[in-house]
């Protein structure tokens, strides 16, 4: 009996042994738990910040770095991080030089990057007893990054739903008008008829039987705004119009408001061809798509076809009349671009106290657009082709994460 006591002590001795060391080693699991637990919940929300800061101040590019950088911070700041404690530089993720010309301070894309010690609640206690690191004792660095582009780089295949308004007026020489056609098949080239749908919009307004004719009165009830409605009918195959269908055939025949069978006076109307368009968006644009108007013109308003119309929104003129429509699109969500085509002259026919009086066609062309990465004003050249193109690229993407 003696003999078995004595030979059972050394084993409870040896099970003492083996539970000490198996509590030491639980209790450095859970804080391997709990503190990694922390440090990689700390990763992922820095991840989550940096991504959607970065998302916020692509909204601003490529016009406006500065900008995205402020908003970028504003955002971060927001959530709990200092804003001195993110990195923001930029860069370009095409080659397009209407979306990125470093030499010229335009960027496509926003980089944002931080730095973050996750918390470590007992790893101090740790080193204390067996030593230990820095990332041990006072939490462990993680550096996280995210880059947002805007323009080319975004993401292939979005719906659109786009309206392009073009000026025929008699201020158009045959060159101008001929250039201004090809920019829009050029945007029809550009986008993929089977995810974009284009409708078109003109001003002076067209007769619906022959819309290759400009108006002979304004108060014709078969002139239209909008002659080809939104369609994605207009292709052969990727990247090559059909000229038969009636978007292109249609882009193709206008002629120049001239001669002696038109209405005499003033033609460019800006409002009626962005209302219509507005209309045509609201009417039959798809759920989900992003909606965008784009408007060509050589000068400034300078009369409008439904004075109710004006008068119901207040308007002093007709550029008042015009931005005041625009303004009500931008409401609606639909991104307006425009393009002033050598547009030199000014807001003459505005009533006195009109803010637009003597305005020029530039300002309110600027005016009408979302902002001012919405806004080419080019020369009177052959090369509107790209301007369309990039216009067509940035419909088709909007922001995206690409880091």
């Amino acid at each position: 009996m003696r003999l078995q006591h004595l030979i059972r002590q050394p084993e409870r001795g040896q099970v003492l042994v083996l539970f000490s060391f198996m509590i030491a080693f639980l209790v450095c699991i859970i804080v391997l738990v709990v503190d990694a637990g922390f440090f990689y919940v700390e990763r992922r929300n820095a991840q989550n910040v940096v991504d959607a800061a970065a998302l916020a101040g692509a909204q601003e590019l490529p016009a406006d770095p500065a900008a995205a950088d402020s908003i970028a911070r504003d955002y971060a700041e927001a959530h709990g991080y200092a804003r001195d404690d993110l990195d923001i530089s930029f860069e370009c993720s095409s080659d397009y030089i209407q979306f990125c010309d470093p030499s010229a301070g335009i960027y496509d894309t926003v980089v944002v990057s931080t730095t973050q010690r996750g918390p470590a609640f007992f790893g101090p206690v740790l080193t204390l007893i067996g030593g230990g690191g820095t990332c041990w004792a006072e939490g462990c660095e993680t550096t996280v990054s995210a880059g947002a582009c805007r323009g080319l780089c975004g993401a292939a295949g979005d719906q659109v739903d786009a309206v392009v308004a073009i000026d025929h007026t008699g201020s158009m020489s045959n060159t101008d008008l001929q250039n201004a056609k090809d920019g829009a098949l050029a945007l029809a080239e550009t986008f993929d008829a089977q995810v974009h749908n284009i409708g078109l919009a003109v001003t002076p307004p067209v007769h619906t039987n022959n819309v290759c004719d400009s108006i002979e009165a304004w108060n014709d009830s078969d002139l239209t705004w909008l002659p080809v409605p939104l369609t994605s009918d207009y292709q052969i195959a990727p990247n090559q119009v059909d000229p038969g269908k009636p978007l292109i055939s249609t882009i193709n025949c206008l002629d120049r408001t001239s001669g002696s069978d038109d209405v005499p006076g003033p033609h460019t109307d800006l409002a009626e061809p962005v209302a219509a368009a507005m209309a045509e968006l609201q009417a039959n644009g798809r759920a989900g798509a992003r909606k965008g108007i784009v408007l060509l013109s050589d000068g400034a308003a300078n009369v409008y076809a439904d004075p109710a119309a004006a008068a119901a929104l207040g308007a002093q003129g007709p550029c008042d009349y015009a931005n005041k429509v625009a303004t009500l699109a931008k409401a609606e969500g639909f991104e307006i671009y425009t393009i002033a085509y050598g547009a030199d002259d000014t807001c003459d026919d505005e009533a006195s106290g009109s803010f637009w009086d003597g305005k020029s066609a530039e300002e309110l062309l600027a005016a009408m657009a979302t902002d001012a990465g919405h806004y080419y004003n080019s020369p009177r050249t052959a090369d509107l082709d790209p301007v369309f193109q990039a216009i067509g690229a940035q419909l088709g993407s909007g922001s995206k994460l690409v880091q």
